[in-house]
């Protein structure tokens, strides 16, 4: 086990056994998720630097939530698994400004859709980035329900202020 420490938390992760799980572990095949994996890397480099330190790989989270908009598509909230424990939890998230504000939350015993065996815990990277449509496939319909307008709205004026 390494111990990470970062602002208030303390971390014992077992680095090499988070790395096999990247290399292993099954991805969403949505649309969404599929343009979130073909670009990710490199966009965050602070994000991703912090990440890559747990043995995260930033292109294989376990969740993405996400809503499509004009092209693109908001990314709410992505969630990565971590092999180990949080020995001291901080009392605030952690922030990361990349480019934009990233605020990230640790919680332990979240249940992502892949099933973990053994410790872990999660970091969401919350805050909600938008990244263009890269894919040659066709963008996806949007959810259709009486919130999604308002929705939309809400992050078309939140981008242009």
């Amino acid at each position: 086990m390494t111990i990470i420490q970062k602002e208030q938390y303390v971390f014992e992760v077992d680095i090499e056994k988070t790395i096999e799980y990247y290399k292993t572990h099954s991805l969403c095949d949505c649309v969404c998720c599929e343009n979130f994996y073909a670009q990710i890397q490199g966009k965050f480099p602070k994000l991703e630097s912090f990440l890559a330190d747990f043995g995260v790989d930033i292109s294989k989270p376990d969740e993405c939530m996400s809503v499509e908009l004009d092209n693109t598509i908001l990314y709410i909230g992505v969630d990565y698994t971590v092999c180990g424990k949080v020995a001291t939890m901080g009392q605030y998230k952690i922030d990361i400004h990349d480019n934009q504000f990233f605020s990230l939350v640790i919680t332990e015993g979240f249940a992502s859709p892949n099933e973990q065996t053994g410790e872990y815990f999660t970091i969401s990277v919350n805050n909600v980035f938008e990244l263009p449509w890269v894919l040659d496939k066709p963008f996806p319909e949007p959810t259709t329900f009486k919130a999604t307008s308002k929705i939309k709205e809400f992050f078309k004026k939140a981008f242009k202020a």
